[in-house]
């Protein structure tokens, strides 16, 4: 009865097989058409996902490509003669000036590179030395910008006369000249292809290299020099702030300088956060010095900049400004001295790109407690130097 069985099937299979050379059709024959189906599908599947993937890769090629495009597009080919130098001091970093001619993107100010606007500029800084007497040699120290992340990038840096040296000290980089046996008047001249970036509170959310400098946040906290956070009027005015978080209580003291303070247009001596505060009157370093005092004493990290506004009506003032540290978003700008007389809506959230970034410094040991340059001379006659800044 078995062996039956086993001989129907059998037979069974060969007439299925028959059928399946002949006409296609039968049991077996179904079964494969189904699992050849199932492949074909996964296989076209895959097929489609590769496609896409690679439809993507070259979309992605294109837009590199394209960008490159407008980059060559807006380039500008700037040539310059640069000198190598070096820092003697161990102690002091190195910087080097090559003498590659650049090529540089000039982005028109309406156009986003996806964080924030760009400009290119020009800057300018004549250095007049006028002589009289017997003088055997000149020591002079400037600030000269540097790359500031998200902020402003130099393309490119030209000096009239060698420095002896470009070194930094803490957040600052300097060049020194050496001027032997100066006979009679000269100039010096420095310039600098920058490109400056808007920058502020709602750009810092977006950006992609947030400065997160926090290994000098305790000095940042202390009081110093015309920043008096320890006095006692400081203390109890900075009381009667409050926020639900730092960005409130930042935005609160910030709206009180801006209401409380009266604008000078210019004021030739320092007077510090404390004469501020009961004067209600002062200079742009008069605003930031009460405005970071306040923010030290409500334990909020905030320093000064100083620098220069491309806009301003006379750049050989200098302007300065503030810098105020959250976790979150690293350091931030803020204005509260142009806010206070731009005559607009408020410009807490966010800086126009007018900000050209020299020094982090209140009190710069470098230059003797000067700002942006200082100088001293052998000799029994007299040197005086004027600077005049420009932007093209």
């Amino acid at each position: 009865m078995r062996n039956k069985k086993i001989i129907l099937i059998s037979i069974s299979l060969i007439i299925c097989l028959i059928f399946i050379v002949f006409t296609n059709t039968g049991c077996l024959y179904k079964l494969g058409k189904s699992m050849g189906e199932q492949l074909k599908s996964q296989a076209t599947n895959t097929s489609n996902s590769s496609s896409d993937n690679s439809s993507s890769t070259q979309e992605t090629v294109a837009s590199t490509e394209n960008s490159g495009s407008d980059y060559s597009s807006s380039t500008t080919e700037l040539s310059s003669t640069t000198y190598n130098t070096q820092a003697k001091d161990s102690n002091e970093s190195t910087t080097e000036l090559s003498s590659t001619t650049y090529n540089t993107q000039t982005k028109d100010s309406n156009e986003n590179s996806g964080t924030k606007n760009e400009i290119q500029v020009s800057f300018d800084m004549d250095y007049k030395f006028n002589i009289s007497g017997n003088v055997s040699d000149i020591s002079f120290i400037v600030i000269i910008p540097k790359d500031y992340k998200d902020r402003q990038k130099i393309i490119n840096s030209q000096y009239s006369i060698k420095p002896e040296r470009v070194f930094d000290d803490g957040p600052n980089t300097y060049a020194e000249f050496i001027i032997n046996n100066p006979t009679t008047n000269f100039e010096l001249n420095i310039m600098d292809e920058i490109v400056l970036s808007q920058y502020g509170l709602d750009t810092a959310f977006n950006a992609g290299n947030k400065d997160f400098d926090a290994k000098d946040l305790d000095k940042y906290l202390a009081a110093e020099k015309y920043i008096e956070k320890d006095d006692e009027e400081i203390i109890k005015t900075a009381g009667n702030f409050e926020g639900e978080d730092t960005y409130v209580l930042v935005q609160a003291i910030y709206d009180y300088v801006m209401e409380n303070m009266e604008w000078v247009e210019y004021v030739p001596e320092d007077v510090g956060a404390k004469v501020a505060l009961i004067e209600k009157r002062g200079d742009c370093t008069s605003y930031s010095d009460l405005f970071i005092a306040l923010l030290r004493a409500k334990g909020i990290p905030a320093r000064i900049v100083e620098g220069y506004t491309i806009d301003a009506t006379d750049l050989n003032v200098g302007h300065n400004w503030v810098e105020v540290y959250f976790n979150d978003i690293g350091w931030v700008p803020f204005d509260p001295t142009y806010d206070d007389n731009n005559g607009s809506t408020s410009l807490f959230n966010n800086l126009n790109n007018i900000y050209v970034y020299f020094s982090l410094k209140r009190n710069d040991l470098i230059l003797n407690g000067f700002h942006f340059f200082s100088y001293n001379w052998h000799g029994d006659g007299q040197v005086e130097v004027t600077k005049n800044i420009s932007v093209n």
